[in-house]
């Protein structure tokens, strides 16, 4: 008796990291610089103060229609 694969089995494809950027190079040296805590802390601070604008910029514009 041969027995086939089930219905539900999931075939992979040839590409097991679709996710993945092709040609970007991480260097490990990057986060190993004494400055990097710094450098991370100020991107997302200002990515926080950038939003905060955002939703001061929307906050207005309902003020002024209202």
């Amino acid at each position: 008796m041969k027995i086939g694969r089930p219905a539900q089995a999931t075939v992979r494809s040839g590409d097991d990291h679709r996710g993945m950027e092709e040609g970007t190079l991480h260097r490990i040296e990057d986060d190993l610089r004494p400055s990097w805590v710094e450098e991370w802390a100020e991107h997302g601070i200002g990515e926080i103060e950038a939003y905060l604008a955002k939703h001061l910029a929307f906050l207005t514009f309902l003020d002024e229609t209202a």
